[in-house]
């Protein structure tokens, strides 16, 4: 009896779940992030605001059609979408909940980002030179690492009532113009932790 209690113990603490039967949006995180991102990254920025999730409208033909990696029946999808019509609210992520992500607020993003360390708009500095610098700010820039040259936002995720399917917002910049990606995913649970089941890409260059 003791073993089979040890073991359901071990079951409940490797599945993520906490003690309520729920999944906070940074267990979800921390799992999913490889399955988004490269990963290799030992860190990423990670904007401190967590809004609500864009899935309140779908086209379900389009999912199916380009998006769904596996079979996801309507009334799984409508739930997803009533739940993030329904959760208005936005909130921070908890940085403590956090493995690889690293908080910062916009301000900070807009500084990551720009990779001419905002030497275009210095008039002070005499064209000639800055352009000269505004080259050397750039060399400088691209040998940084990708996971310091990108910052993610992710939207909170919403869950079915039985935790075995999630959908969350995932948008990543690379730099301070039009470099990026921003795409819906959808996951679901398996024994040990959650699979993409679907995307589809919003916008991206």
């Amino acid at each position: 009896m003791n073993k089979v209690v040890f073991l359901l113990f071990i079951f409940f603490c490797q599945s993520g779940f906490s003690q309520s039967g729920q999944i906070s949006k940074e267990e979800f995180l921390n799992e999913i992030f490889n399955q988004v991102a490269d990963s290799n990254f030992s860190k990423f920025y990670l904007i401190h605001e967590a809004s609500p999730c864009s899935f309140k409208r779908y086209d379900y033909g389009e999912w199916v059609k380009y998006g769904l990696k596996e079979n996801i029946t309507i009334d799984i999808l409508n739930e997803l979408a009533k739940k993030s019509y329904l959760d208005t609210s936005t909130n921070n992520w908890n940085q403590d909940g956090l493995t690889k992500a690293i908080c910062i607020e916009r301000k900070q993003a807009s500084a990551i980002l720009d990779s001419a360390n905002d030497m275009e708009r210095k008039e002070a500095v005499a064209k000639g030179k800055k352009k000269k610098i505004i080259r050397e700010e750039l060399n400088e820039w691209n040998k940084k690492p990708p996971e310091e040259k990108l910052v993610f936002y992710f939207s909170k995720p919403e869950f079915t009532d039985d935790l075995q399917y999630a959908v969350i917002n995932v948008v990543y910049r690379c730099d301070d113009k039009a470099c990026g990606m921003g795409a819906t995913y959808l996951f679901s649970r398996t024994d040990h932790d959650w699979k993409v089941a679907g995307k589809m890409i919003s916008w991206g260059n």
